[in-house]
């Protein structure tokens, strides 16, 4: 530890607050012999009364998921037993205890969070990961997982890595420690009583940079000439300084440790049979005649030094390596090693191997049951390579891309759906499948105008060839042409379904009649209602295709059956772990509560659906949850919303997100309007676009207000006999009652337009816009001078927008009630003891109040029970209660209030 005061330093302070309940992590990054593994050793010995959990990351397992993982959770798998049960058999499934689908990642994580958590109920835990980059993928995103929820566990996550090799360890809400070479005090101290003059000393520090390995391995070692000028690529003079030692010693062993090093796994087992069939002497073995090089601590063989391990590695023959890649394949003979087994054959082969290829795909199918997708992904796309088949190899190429794309590994799933397209001789299906394909990765990754180009060709071909199978690409296709603005995707859809008629009653095909149903109405025809087999959708087990529907059932104003299928994917996908359907799901959630008016509940689905989003890297999902959140700012009358509503403006303009542009741009309108800057409110509306796009016509009625306030009243009449068309053929009671209001705002005899419109508005769920009715018709009645009538409505105006929080809308309508005259005060509500609460402690306290047990919270919520307590003592401080039971009765006293459902008394 010399020269490391500052890193020590913060190492114990880590320590001392997860003693106190505060965990976190750390990644020490640097160069080869720098000291990451002494700095892991010194936490080790520091951790006093911690459970400590080891692993260290090696080359050859770095494509294989999970498998650093399940070194480190070894030690504390007896307690997976202890935990709920999808986490558990996830877990089981994982470790090949178990059979069953794979689990999803973010399961994965929760499940490890879970445990560690539970391993930490007597003790913390200091979790300890040498050479991370050599870790594979998926068990690092499990890492950051874990390391962005540990505000309040007793866990400490220690990594060390190189910065320059393997895979990237760069993990958000892991603090990053970089090591530098020592100082030359330090550097003097290290060599000690060496017999090197000042001038050798100066020579040595500047060679190595003050790398502590290299100076201790090339102090007794001849040094470069005096003349050289630049320190030497330290990677390779350290390579050379090892093998010169090694041969030195070791000449006669050398193939038994290029053995050990393509191994990977450490098995003494494996790696006798494998040096049997190739007739090298194991004997040093046994003899510890290695133990200067390696470790053996009865499971497994490791190096003393991963250096030292790769350069043995490849100082071997590519024909040599070859050899004892086929000879420790055939040594991996259990089937629970078939992964291994196909991996070494891989490494193996040159050329086109079919046999090889076979085995890695069949690897790549039990990585998928293990829930890793890069395992699988890079088994396939080495098959794929492996392979002379040409459409075998696409396929092989499409199955990698949606195991990449699965992985959130985009970049790399263009590449491969780049290598499949090239492949001749692909069937039609495979070729609409890769475009649906890329479509997804350029939604993820890109414009979603871009999506909806690639597929749109393709879907009049899919509806011929396999119209059940290809609902979701074609339901999707709808999708992007609500989110990006464009009307005549609902023209399309409705002469391709009017061609395509659905005869059977699957759940699919009762997809394609409700999306035609809603083209119809959307191109001003009668959509058919009500639609045959509608309910059969229920029966639908994917929580995309079931978000889908729900989506388009909306728009035909069945929200019982939107909600129903809304609720039961997110059901599915938090149980399943599918944290990228939930996340996309919580999206139309957060936007049905918005309408509903009960935007506690809107602002956490848009928070949790926002976090979930960010931690996939689906940066688009996560903007338009922002941009969600603006708007519920907005209308709750908050002073950051204009702010959040202009950054979520600029991120989507960049991006060219026209959903999410709109929500910032109906935020900020609304802003305008509720504080009579109508012109400006206007400006914003009439910004999000015309024509007949869904987008564009959610905010006439808000546009209509504002221009008539404005004074222009030729534009809002257009506006409003616009917005009647778009309406004519829908069943849902809240858009007529808004053309009503448009027509009332824009008409010479008003009042029977909005007694029309409150009529329709008390056949919906839609508060706040009954509220608005009501105060506008209230403001006419006033002008009118029928005050007496004035009032009634006004006074319920302002008890609706009090309500359900929207303050602002509250305060313009109290000030219209006294102008007609009212001087006493209306009574506001009393404030809930619930109303304090931030969404992530509203998500908790509503889920006690279903009776979920904390457990049962933390499987729901993705999050470890520890934190779930965590909160909920928060809730029990901010409502000054002491018990659950009391807890609950105040969920079912206040949840209505808070959710929206009912009036006040």
């Amino acid at each position: 530890m010399l020269g490391r005061e500052k890193e020590t330093a913060l190492l114990d302070a880590m320590l001392e607050s997860a003693v106190e309940g505060h965990g976190t992590g750390f990644v020490v990054h640097g160069e080869p012999g720098i000291g990451k593994t002494a700095l892991l050793s010194y936490a080790v010995e520091r951790a006093e009364g911690f459970r400590v959990l080891r692993a260290v990351g090696v080359e050859p397992e770095a494509e294989l998921a999970y498998a650093t993982l399940h070194q480190l959770l070894l030690p504390v798998l007896g307690l997976v037993g202890e935990l709920p049960g999808p986490q558990a058999r996830a877990l089981r499934i994982l470790f090949g205890q178990d059979h069953g689908e794979p689990p999803d990642p973010f399961l994965v994580g929760l499940s490890t969070l879970s445990l560690l958590s539970l391993a930490a109920g007597k003790s913390p835990v200091l979790c300890v990961l040498d050479d991370a980059h050599w870790a594979d993928q998926p068990t690092l995103k499990t890492l950051a997982f874990v390391a962005r929820r540990l505000d309040d566990e007793p866990i400490v996550l220690a990594l060390a890595a190189r910065a320059d090799e393997g895979h990237g360890t760069d993990l958000p809400h892991l603090r990053r420690v970089p090591l530098m070479g020592l100082d030359p005090e330090a550097a003097g101290a290290l060599l000690g009583a060496r017999p090197l003059t000042d001038g050798e000393r100066a020579r040595l520090l500047a060679l190595t940079c003050g790398n502590p390995l290299a100076l201790i391995e090339l102090a007794g070692a001849d040094l470069p000439p005096e003349a050289t000028q630049e320190p030497p690529a330290m990677t390779d003079e350290l390579r050379r300084s090892f093998l010169g030692r090694i041969r030195a010693r070791h000449a006669a062993s050398l193939p038994l440790l290029q053995l050990i090093a393509a191994d990977g796994s450490g098995s003494l087992k494996t790696v006798e049979k494998a040096a049997a069939s190739l007739r090298i002497a194991t004997g040093p073995l046994s003899l510890a005649g290695l133990d200067d090089l390696l470790t053996y601590d009865g499971a497994r063989l490791v190096f003393r030094h991963p250096l030292v391990r790769s350069a043995i590695y490849h100082s071997a023959t590519a024909d040599w390596r070859a050899a004892v890649h086929r000879a420790l394949a055939a040594a991996f003979d259990d089937p629970a090693d078939q992964h291994r087994r196909a991996w070494h054959l891989g490494q193996a082969a040159t050329g086109h191997d079919e046999e090889a290829a076979g085995q890695l795909e069949r690897s790549a199918e039990q990585a998928a049951l293990r829930g890793g997708p890069a395992a699988a992904m890079a088994a396939l796309s080495k098959a794929a390579e492996l392979t002379a088949d040409g459409p075998r190899r696409g396929r092989l190429l499409w199955t990698a891309a949606r195991a990449a794309i699965r992985g959130g590994f985009t970049a790399t799933a263009v590449d491969l759906i780049d290598r499949a397209e090239r492949e001749p001789h692909l069937e039609e299906a495979d070729r609409i499948s890769l475009a649906a394909l890329r479509a997804v990765a350029t939604g993820f990754a890109g414009s979603p105008d871009d999506a909806m180009d690639l597929v749109r060709p393709w879907i009049p071909r899919a509806l011929r060839i396999d119209r059940a199978g290809f609902a979701p690409t074609v339901a999707m296709y709808g999708d992007l042409g609500v989110r990006t603005n464009q009307p005549e995707a609902w023209a399309d859809l409705a002469r391709w379904l009017d061609e395509t008629e659905p005869a059977d009653d699957t759940p699919q095909d009762a997809v394609l009649r409700l999306l035609r149903a809603a083209a119809r109405a959307r191109t001003g025809r009668d959509p058919g209602l009500p639609v045959r087999g509608a309910d059969t959708v229920a029966e639908l087990t994917d929580p995309v295709t079931m978000t889908l529907a729900g989506a388009i059932a909306r728009g035909l104003g069945d929200h019982e059956l939107s909600r129903r299928l809304y609720r039961d994917a997110a059901r599915l996908a938090r149980n399943s772990g599918a944290l990228g359907a939930l996340a996309w799901n919580l999206e139309y959630q957060a936007a049905d509560e918005l309408a509903r008016g009960r935007f506690g509940l809107a602002e956490a689905h848009a928070e949790e659906g926002c976090q979930f989003a960010a931690e996939l890297g689906q940066l688009n999902t996560a903007c338009r949850h922002r941009g969600l959140l603006a708007w519920c700012a907005a209308l709750r009358g908050r002073p950051e919303a204009a702010e959040l509503a202009a950054g979520v403006l600029a991120e989507a303009s960049d991006r060219k997100l026209a959903d999410a542009m709109a929500c910032a741009r109906r935020a900020l309108g609304l802003l305008d309007l509720v504080a009579g800057r109508h012109a400006e409110a206007a400006r914003h509306f009439e910004a999000v676009g015309g024509g007949a796009a869904d987008l564009a016509m959610e905010t006439v009625p808000d546009l209509v207000e504002a221009l008539v306030r404005a004074g222009d009243h030729d534009a809002a009449a257009e506006a409003a006999a616009r917005y009647a068309r778009w309406t004519a053929y829908t069943s849902e009671p809240t858009p007529r009652a808004l053309a009503a209001r448009c027509l009332a705002l824009v008409s010479a005899d008003p009042a029977e337009h909005y007694a029309e419109s409150l009529r329709l508005h008390a056949l919906a769920d839609s508060p706040l816009e009954r509220a608005r009715t009501e105060l506008l018709f209230g403001e006419q009645l006033r002008r009118d001078r029928r005050r007496s009538e004035a009032q009634g409505h006004l006074r319920g105006a302002v008890e609706d927008f009090r309500r359900i929080g929207a303050l602002a809308w509250a305060d313009r309508a109290l000030g219209e009630l006294r102008a007609t005259g009212e001087s006493a005060r209306t009574r506001a509500p009393e404030p809930g003891a619930l109303t304090a609460l931030t969404p992530q402690e509203l998500r908790i306290t509503l889920a006690v109040g279903e009776g979920l047990t904390n457990r049962e919270i933390a499987a729901q919520l993705f999050l470890s029970p520890r934190t779930v307590e965590y909160h909920l003592r928060k809730v029990f401080q901010k409502a000054a209660i002491t018990s659950r039971a009391e807890l609950m009765r105040l969920v079912l006293a206040e949840a209505p209030v808070l959710t929206g459902d009912r009036r006040l008394p």
